[in-house]
């Protein structure tokens, strides 16, 4: 295929996705996902492949009526491009949208497989052990958000965690404190801090109910923060990746992982019952 046809092809399926393929590119957070970028119908070659991460040589493949055209190239295609160095996941349409979580486990699995170093990008959420403690703390988090909602603050709420204990919690109250600075996290982390007698919070892990915001993330990379997970996204102030991504600034002299979607749909319910409440009572 000659390199401008090979170009046209692309865009076209880039116009034209299936739901499976739509499915797999919004997991993998449209084009970043456990700090690998992916770019979606990408020519190498002479073949267009549905996902590849360049970094990590892993290309994702999702086969079913899209592709009917090239389903005789399919032995040629992935001889040539395992021997360009990719490992070629290949998976059919109803693969991924009656199982997603196998089809997902195992992007996550490949990726981490590679041994390629992450860039400091926002993470998503994956299906391994972590899963369920992460849900856990942020649960603690909601119990705090609904603290902030019961003094009038918007309900959003954090804690800190070092080795599985909780050593610090707050809630949002800048209203009540009359304090700019008091959202949740910062008040979370100043806790711990004081906990650990130390401004270095080094090994310890940051919940968060709602996508922190360019004071917060600042505040955390201060603080030395290994990980920080949040649950719904901030689209108006959020600073990993809804607004800016400040985690993914390379120049920054610390990066900690940060990973969004935990317990989102909770969190998010709770941010909007608040607000709906809040306009019907004027």
């Amino acid at each position: 295929m000659r390199e401008n046809a090979k170009t046209n092809f692309a865009k076209v399926l880039r116009r034209n996705m299936t739901d499976a393929e739509r499915k797999v590119w919004q997991h993998i957070r449209g084009g970043r996902f456990m700090g690998f970028k992916f770019k979606r119908q990408a020519p190498i070659g002479n073949y267009v492949v549905d996902f590849v991460a360049p970094t990590a040589k892993v290309i994702i493949e999702v086969d079913g009526g899209q592709h009917a055209e090239l389903a005789n190239e399919d032995a040629g295609r992935s001889a040539f491009l395992e021997q360009q160095g990719y490992l070629v996941l290949r998976f059919w349409n109803n693969e991924v949208l009656q199982n997603p979580d196998a089809v997902f486990d195992s992007i996550y699995n490949a990726l981490m497989a590679t041994n390629t170093p992450l860039t400091p990008e926002l993470s998503a959420v994956n299906g391994n052990g972590e899963t369920l403690r992460d849900e856990t703390f942020m649960r603690e988090a909601l119990t705090l958000a609904q603290a902030a909602w019961d003094r009038g603050e918007v309900p959003v709420g954090a804690v800190v965690v070092k080795d599985g204990e909780i050593i610090g919690r707050g809630f949002n109250q800048p209203i009540t404190s009359s304090d700019p600075t008091t959202h949740a996290e910062i008040v979370a982390l100043r806790e711990a801090a004081a906990y650990l007698k130390n401004y270095r919070l080094v090994d310890c892990e940051l919940y968060v109910t709602l996508e922190p915001c360019m004071m917060c993330v600042g505040a955390m990379l201060h603080a030395r923060l290994k990980r920080v997970v949040f649950g719904a996204r901030d689209p108006k102030t959020g600073a990993c990746g809804s607004v800016i991504n400040l985690p993914a600034e390379e120049k920054l002299n610390h990066h900690a992982t940060f990973i969004g979607g935990v317990l989102a749909d909770e969190c998010g319910e709770q941010l909007k019952t608040f607000f709906r409440e809040k306009r019907l009572s004027g």
